[in-house]
């Protein structure tokens, strides 16, 4: 095999691997579940939320839950869990086939004493995206505390994805602790 066939096929190569990481660091496709999430229940027992969010390819009404996994004491780690999930959604270009998010941050901020938490990502979930933490309770009352969330959305191709926008957002929930 002659020079420019070896530097054809190393030229070939490198884009199929280029294409090849570009489609597994993409986020999942996040399906249309309707209120399964923010209904009531195990995943939203502190507050669900529905917000609209227009894209470049389209909008989506995405649901906010979160509820809190082990309960609340002073002194020991309460577990929360936020799930985003895809209540509906708008598609406006046939290249799309859909949207994913990447929770970028999440912080858990105690209005009584000021703490705030660290997070980390759930996998509880198969059709929505989860994030976790923990947090820690120092006094037996009613806390106010505030989730502060960032996440990037993604305009999901056949091959790949491409980054659509950064949403940050806060929700507030009002937590007993004994």
């Amino acid at each position: 095999m002659g020079v420019r066939k070896k530097i054809a096929v190393s030229i070939v190569l490198i884009i199929v691997v280029a294409f090849a990481v570009w489609q597994f660091t993409s986020p999942q496709l996040l399906p249309m579940v309707g209120g399964k999430y923010s209904a009531f229940g195990p995943y939203s027992n502190r507050g669900s939320w529905t917000i609209m969010e227009t894209m470049r390819y389209g909008s989506a009404y995405l649901a906010i839950s979160i509820s809190n996994v082990t309960f609340p004491r002073t002194g020991i780690g309460t577990d929360y869990s936020l799930v985003i999930s895809d209540v509906n959604q708008t598609l406006t270009n046939s290249i799309v086939k859909g949207f994913g998010v990447r929770v970028t941050s999440l912080s858990i901020q105690d209005s009584v004493d000021g703490s705030t938490s660290a997070w980390g990502n759930g996998h509880a979930v198969s059709d929505a995206v989860q994030a976790t933490s923990i947090f820690f309770f120092r006094t037996s009352t009613n806390h106010m505390l505030r989730f502060a969330i960032a996440f990037q959305l993604y305009d999901l191709l056949p091959l790949g994805s491409i980054p659509d926008q950064t949403v940050t957002d806060s929700f507030n929930i009002t937590q007993t602790v004994l």
